[in-house]
């Protein structure tokens, strides 16, 4: 219990910081309409609400969201933005030096800022490969096995919940052992794809572990090492495990119902403090159900 309570004061701090404003609200609209864009491959308006989103918020948030603006503006040859993006992204933590080998940036190489970038790079795009890819197969099995047990047939469930537990107490054992070995599967260490991929393993592991972990990685949220909007869905999760009110309202059932939620009333300030779009609460607050 006093770890909870030390994970709140931090998270308290970060609520503070980050006020509720109606400039976000208009950020994650923008978000929305900027990936639907990139994933229709349409460059040029998906660059546009991109650089909608940085003067609405003063910053982009999510590296991810960084990461496609800087693929879209070099798609149409938005040269400033390719330059002022990837200054940006090569200062990221979680920033891997294999980007800059796609083709897209093969015109931009021959620009004069291009060194001050590929240095920057060297600087914080090596990571541990070796670690990266052992989770990221860990991440497909747990993957593979939940999408299985999902869709399985009533018949089989059973079974396949067997396999499924059996696989998180490997991984569990299997995470402890890595991390060990080879740190905390932070941004610096990592990246994006790798601490993505440890996030879906930290999910399912034994809530000991889980609970170890999150009150390893909460102080590395101010520093940028993890990202908020996972954070709060891994404090959830082991909120809901304890049958306590989940604190970011991230837990919902496929049918739209909600585990319940402390303060509800002031739930969109705490999303926005952790990176996360606003719900409709009065719609949020008919859809509760408490534990059984």
């Amino acid at each position: 219990m006093k770890k909870f309570l030390l994970f709140y004061v931090v998270l308290l701090c970060a609520y503070c910081a980050f006020p509720q404003t109606e400039q976000w609200r208009k950020y994650c609209v923008l978000q929305y309409q900027a990936k639907a864009a990139f994933d229709n491959n349409d460059y040029s308006n998906a660059a546009q609400f991109y650089q909608q989103m940085d003067s609405v918020y003063g910053h982009i948030v999510d590296y991810a969201d960084m990461r496609n603006f800087c693929v879209a503006a070099a798609m149409c040859s938005d040269t400033n933005s390719v330059h002022q993006t990837l200054l940006a992204l090569a200062k990221n933590k979680c920033f891997d030096i294999r980007f800059l080998d796609l083709p897209i940036f093969s015109y931009y190489k021959k620009k004069n800022w291009w060194a001050e970038c590929d240095s920057l790079s060297h600087i914080y795009g090596h990571k541990n490969q070796w670690y990266i890819d052992t989770l990221k197969q860990m991440q497909i099995a747990d993957s593979v096995v939940r999408y299985a047990y999902t869709h399985a047939d009533m018949a089989v469930r059973d079974s396949i919940r067997a396999i499924m537990v059996a696989m998180d107490s490997v991984h569990t054992l299997q995470l402890e052992q890595l991390i060990k070995e080879h740190g905390l599967p932070t941004f610096r260490n990592v990246g994006y794809e790798g601490f993505y991929s440890a996030y879906i393993i930290m999910m399912h592991v034994h809530p000991q572990l889980q609970d170890s972990l999150i009150e390893k990685l909460i102080p590395l949220m101010e520093s940028g090492d993890v990202p908020r909007d996972k954070m709060a869905y891994l404090i959830d999760r082991s909120l809901i495990i304890k049958r306590l009110p989940q604190r970011y309202g991230c837990q919902v059932y496929r049918s739209g119902r909600s585990q319940p939620v402390e303060d509800i009333d002031h739930l969109n300030e705490r999303r926005e403090a952790m990176g996360l779009c606003p719900v409709d609460i009065e719609k949020l607050k008919t859809k509760i159900v408490d534990y059984d």
